[in-house]
């Protein structure tokens, strides 16, 4: 017996109610934190029991991939975001790469690092700036006189124990920067520092998002960030250089000019009397070429399992988002033997 949800009917029911009740009992809306994890709790273990019903419903491609977080999450407070470029099927370390290409490709006199780690609570990303062409810091902020109200020192207040020159000189500056938020919070940057990092920072969040909320100890996004200057083992450095010019007698590289979708003819799987219809695309986030495999005819359960684990035999994978088997090759030969 469940103390909230009342004679659940459907899937989509039980959203419902939960919707209800969040508007009701949300701390937000002057309801009671308590009630609302037990309330969160009920939702966590009723939803996959009438998920696995709902599924065994409908059609393989009606099929529903959602958890009780991901629903939760588009209603649950008002006072999360969601970035522009936010891709649920992009996994961190998809994500980090898209980084680290985009500083290279933006700031090709820079050096950063962008790594990513999964742990037991999520996972997440950190940049580290460790070269810059110019240098970051406003030094004359170094040399203002430290206040002696300890309560109202900023983080970069403790310039009075830091020896810039030194520090920049023997590779040995480090600062844990956490986010780039605006410039009053920052003072120790000149403008191309604060620029620079905000504008990787602010790349960096656009694949995030964030619907935590700390009165019901709930948090949610899709990867922790952090930014710094230099690595607790390998500090910053400045290091002046130009982007490489290519030999003027050399003529530019071409760009590569993107290959449009080319539906090929389907191929007709004679044993089981179905179509493949294979379609040739581009890969968005790398551009990089890819084919889709789509079944024309409505399959059964246990012969979907079972072109499944072909298609995955053969080196393909099954796409939600595109509905269909995605290949990294050509597969027609393959398919048609």
């Amino acid at each position: 017996m469940t103390k909230y949800f009342k004679n659940v009917k459907s899937f989509e029911d039980l959203k419902n109610q939960f919707k209800v009740l969040a508007r009701k009992n949300h701390p937000d809306a002057g309801g009671s934190a308590d009630i609302m994890k037990e309330i969160n709790c009920e939702y966590d273990a009723l939803f996959p029991i009438w998920k696995d019903r709902h599924n065994a419903t409908v059609s393989e491609e009606d099929k529903t991939q959602e958890t009780a977080e991901s629903t939760r999450r588009w209603f649950y407070t008002e006072n999360g975001w969601e970035g522009s470029r936010y891709d649920s099927s992009l996994s961190t370390t998809d994500i980090s790469k898209i980084i680290k290409n985009y500083c290279k490709e933006k700031y090709p006199t820079w050096k950063f690092s962008v790594t990513s780690k999964y742990f037991s609570g999520g996972s997440e990303i950190l940049i580290c700036v460790m070269e810059a062409p110019v240098d970051i810091f406003d030094r004359e902020y170094f040399k203002l006189p430290v206040s002696d109200d300890k309560s109202t020192w900023s983080y970069g207040e403790r310039r009075d124990c830091w020896d810039m020159e030194k520090m920049t000189a023997e590779n040995s500056y480090y600062m844990q920067l956490y986010s780039i938020s605006d410039k009053e919070n920052h003072p120790y940057l000149n403008e191309i520092g604060y620029a620079t990092l905000k504008d990787v920072y602010d790349f960096m969040q656009s694949y995030n998002y964030d619907d935590s909320d700390s009165m019901i100890d709930y948090f949610s996004c899709e990867f922790y960030s952090f930014i710094c200057i230099g690595k607790w083992n390998k500090g910053f450095r400045i290091v002046p250089k130009t982007a490489r010019i290519k030999n003027k007698e050399t003529k530019p590289r071409q760009k590569r000019k993107s290959t449009p979708k080319q539906e090929k003819a389907p191929e007709i799987n004679q044993k089981a009397k179905y179509t493949y219809k294979i379609t040739q695309g581009e890969d968005t986030r790398d551009g990089s070429m890819l084919w889709i495999v789509r079944i024309k005819e409505t399959l059964d359960k246990a012969t979907y399992i079972k072109e499944n684990n072909h298609m995955k035999d053969l080196g393909g994978y099954y796409s939600k988002f595109k509905h269909g088997f995605i290949f990294r090759f050509d597969p027609t030969e393959k398919l048609g033997a």
